[in-house]
């Protein structure tokens, strides 16, 4: 029978390999988290689980350059609170390193509302909005795990993820009292979403995308070292090294916002690992790290291309190579167990940071240094907070089938250049 299980489990690892998480989207949990684990299961035994998830609120954190500052905004402000519309009509010559102003029904409706070209393309002030929206997001989750033995673990984890951005709103907040008319305001929101779209293939607004993640094998090492004192009784260390396949949705060019489901098209590879202390049987503290290495990709991507242009307006869509910095995941967390050892209640705090990448267009006529001054790709960090409950029976309480069940909540608090989701999700799991 045994053998049967591993038949089918090398099949389920084969397919994964074909198809693995990286990075999920707006900050929902990888299935390979630290931070809701379950038991592994016992040598030459199987574990397998599902995994669901649901936003309830999608904040957004931006940050001042000059002070440092961090502060919550909607999570269509993370990059700049206003967007310059007239910067997207700007720079969209990649053959020339000069900038170009388009003619279109957007820039002459604002000439003629200005009093002519000098008062209205000619002020960019004339040209900023205050975009607004609302996100939404799940995720349901696939994993399994099979015991080596000696402490070695081979896990497979497949993510489906569902993500909506709606309710998007366009604001004037220009200095030109001309256009703060409800009526013009309305007339020129409608002018730009139509110019965007047909000129520039944008779309400014809201999408709704679902579908698979990055697949992720992971192998990794965990062994208990029972320690004979008064109150240290345990410790556990854990070591972990994998492989993500893009086989999740990339992001998508022509969208405001769009969000991949993994890597964005690159190879990654996950590493990282741990230290649990247990006392007294009673409760456990630990901490972990986990990082992420993507190997550089190339694809089409919406560029900046002039100075002026802010990160939701990009009108250029150009090949190019991608270089990404080092992710890096910390955590602390405390178990406490309840009399019967039953079941566990945790509190994590998580910390993200992620490095500036690097953009290398393939035509020597756009600026490098514009390209890399775009908001999207300077450094990113979330801050959470994560409360899970878990119900893992004592051995020898089932025979054959050992159920497992876990709830659990997690809170965004703080960040920079992101959007986070504050979630709530429930885990189950059978070993045998």
């Amino acid at each position: 029978m045994k053998k049967h299980f591993l038949i089918i489990f090398l099949i389920t690892s084969c397919f994964f390999f074909e198809h693995v998480q990286a990075m999920a989207p707006l900050g929902l949990f990888t299935a390979y988290d630290m931070n809701i684990r379950l038991k592994k299961p016992a040598n030459g035994c199987f574990n397998f689980g599902i995994l669901g998830e649901k936003s309830y609120k999608v904040k957004g954190y931006a940050t001042n350059d000059c002070t440092e500052e961090v502060f919550e905004v909607n999570p269509l402000q993370i990059y700049e609170p206003r967007q310059n519309l007239i910067g997207l009509y700007q720079g969209v010559d990649p053959s020339s390193c000069k900038s170009s102003t388009l003619i279109t029904p957007f820039t002459k409706l604002i000439d003629s509302i200005a009093g002519g070209p000098g008062g209205g393309v000619g002020n960019l002030q004339n040209g900023l909005f205050t975009p607004t929206g609302k996100f939404s997001a799940g995720q349901v989750a696939f994993h399994s795990t099979y015991s080596i033995g000696n402490g070695f673990y081979v896990s497979g984890y497949l993510p489906a993820y569902f993500v909506k951005l709606d309710c998007v709103d366009w604001s004037y907040s220009g200095n030109n009292t001309l256009f703060a008319n409800d009526k013009i305001e309305q007339e020129l929101v409608q002018t730009f979403k139509q110019d965007a779209q047909h000129i520039f293939n944008l779309d400014v607004d809201g999408w709704q995308q679902n579908g698979l993640g990055d697949i992720a094998v992971l192998v990794e090492w965990q062994k208990d070292f029972p320690q004979r004192r008064a109150v240290l009784k345990n410790v556990q260390p854990t070591l972990r090294l994998g492989l993500t396949l893009p086989t999740g949705k990339e992001a998508n060019e022509n969208t405001i916002m769009s969000t991949p489901f993994g890597s964005d098209g690159s190879v990654g590879i996950p590493f990282g690992g741990g230290l649990n202390v247990n006392l007294d049987h009673r409760a456990e503290l630990g901490f972990s790290g986990q990082f992420w290495y993507f190997f550089s990709n190339e694809k089409e991507r919406r560029i900046k291309s002039f100075s002026t242009q802010t990160s939701l307006l990009y009108p250029v869509v150009t090949n190019t190579i991608k270089e990404y910095a080092i992710t890096q995941n910390f955590n602390l967390h405390a178990h406490i167990f309840s009399l019967c050892k039953r079941l566990t209640l945790k509190l994590c705090y998580q910390y993200w940071r992620q490095g500036d990448d690097t953009i290398y267009p393939r035509t020597t006529a756009l600026n490098n240094d514009v390209v890399n001054s775009d908001q999207r790709i300077q450094e990113r960090t979330k801050h959470n907070m994560i409360v899970a409950i878990t119900y893992s029976p004592l051995s020898g309480e089932f025979d054959r089938y050992i159920p497992q069940a876990q709830i659990f909540w997690k809170g965004a608090f703080k960040g920079s250049r992101s959007a986070i989701a504050s979630t709530a999700g429930l885990q189950l799991s059978v070993m045998f």
